[in-house]
């Protein structure tokens, strides 16, 4: 029961710090967008010329441990057309996150059979596999949904072995994640 709890408590509080991340993205661009106006507008058009380089920017923040929060990808994607071009849009920056963690995953696998792995994990190792195997499912609920780096959770439940039908299954919370998301930004560039 009390892991349960501290489970749900962990939870919580990265669901919390998610929405107050989520709220400060989202003020700071309607921040911009109304009182930077011309500055926005010609940040957003320049961007907009250069989708490549965009899309490859996000990749490499998705496979590199999450640094670009995805929402400014998302507001991005607010001006390259009408909602189906931003539907569009959002579903490949979804799918990039998700193969991402994919591979991820798979740097995990592979970095766990090195020797550098194990010279620096061998104290950590055995706790840390008995933290995935037993929290491993909701470790990637927790980073597919919150601010918690995806990738980086995706490297250690790899590293760990958990097994890769799970993991996939956990995975698809990331594009629940990005529905809900593109959702909220889509509403607050209405206001």
């Amino acid at each position: 029961m009390r892991t349960q709890n501290s489970k749900y408590r962990y939870l919580l509080s990265n669901l919390g710090k998610g929405l107050i991340w989520l709220v400060l993205i989202l003020a700071l661009f309607l921040i911009a967008k109304y009182y930077f106006q011309s500055g926005y507008d010609t940040v957003m058009q320049h961007l907009s010329d250069k989708p490549l380089l965009v899309f490859s920017a996000f990749t490499l923040s998705e496979v590199l441990f999450g640094i670009i929060p995805p929402e400014l990808f998302m507001i991005w994607s607010l001006h390259q057309g009408g909602v189906i071009h931003y539907i569009l849009f959002t579903i490949l920056l979804a799918g990039i996150s998700y193969t991402a963690g994919i591979i991820g995953y798979f740097f995990g696998r592979f970095f766990s059979t090195t020797p550098l792995y194990n010279k620096l994990l061998t104290k950590a190792g055995p706790q840390l596999k008995r933290q995935v195997k037993r929290f491993g499912g909701f470790m990637i609920v927790i980073a597919a949904a919150t601010p918690v780096p995806y990738s980086t959770i995706c490297m250690i439940v790899g590293a760990a072995h958990f097994k890769l039908s799970h993991f996939l299954l956990f995975g698809i919370s990331r594009l629940l994640r990005f529905g809900v998301y593109a959702y909220v930004v889509w509403q607050v560039d209405k206001i």
